[in-house]
């Protein structure tokens, strides 16, 4: 019930919930005359949407994420594990199969619980890495840790104090290794699906890849405060 209840608050915290919340509440001003105020909340909230979308606000957001950790290109070739942490395969599988091919003694971890899938992410992240030829023998899958902290004492717990690489998104690795060396891990970062990947362009317009962006890295630095609220 609370890893529900904070996926809820989460996603309320998330830019458009909270535009279309603003403008939820400017419809009942305007049911209710309110006419000033609802005038004054509607501009608010659309001046809100381009901030948000607008891409050097964006790329501002995401930029001290992402380069808390440069791309792992040379990894040590003694490394016994690659651990695959969260979701979108599809942008996130290569680091893994690059640096398989780079370490193909390494054992893979994937982990995940079911999300907005039929089929739990660690099972289907391995299905799918074995059908790309990696041996299955070679990939220990944790269907149920649901968010990075579960994940982290999984992997304590399989791995103890092994050395291995972590694999994640560039913008989610700063509270990654905030949770797993609270857990006593020592991860070798690999960081990708860099989003930052154009040149800052002043006169641009708003575009709904840019609200990802803001969305990705506001949803981090909410997460990094709650991490240090909490003593992490």
């Amino acid at each position: 019930m609370t890893f529900y209840l904070k996926k809820i608050i989460s996603h309320l915290l998330e830019p458009l919930s909270a535009l279309f919340l603003l403008l939820v509440l400017s419809l009942w001003l305007l049911h209710k005359n309110r006419r000033k105020y609802a005038a004054l909340l509607t501009t608010f909230a659309l001046a809100l949407l381009f901030l948000f979308s607008y891409r050097p606000f964006a790329y501002a957001l995401i930029h001290p994420l992402e380069s808390c950790y440069k791309k792992l290109q040379n990894p040590p070739a003694n490394i016994p594990y690659i651990v695959f942490i969260g979701g979108d395969l599809e942008r996130r599988g290569w680091e893994l199969l690059r640096l398989h091919h780079l370490l193909p003694q390494a054992t893979i971890v994937t982990s995940g619980y079911e999300g907005i899938y039929f089929e739990k992410e660690a099972l289907r992240n391995k299905r799918i890495f074995s059908e790309a030829g990696i041996d299955p023998r070679q990939i220990i899958a944790l269907p149920d840790p649901k968010d990075t902290i579960e994940e982290a004492k999984a992997i304590k717990k399989l791995l103890d104090n092994q050395p291995f690489i972590l694999i994640t998104a560039a913008y989610h690795m700063p509270r990654a290794m905030m949770i797993f060396e609270h857990e006593g891990l020592h991860p070798l970062a690999a960081p990708t699906d860099f989003m930052r990947k154009s040149k800052w362009f002043w006169l641009t317009y708003p575009s709904a890849h840019n609200l990802r962006y803001t969305e990705h890295a506001l949803h981090e630095y909410v997460g990094i405060v709650w991490l240090k609220v909490k003593g992490y």
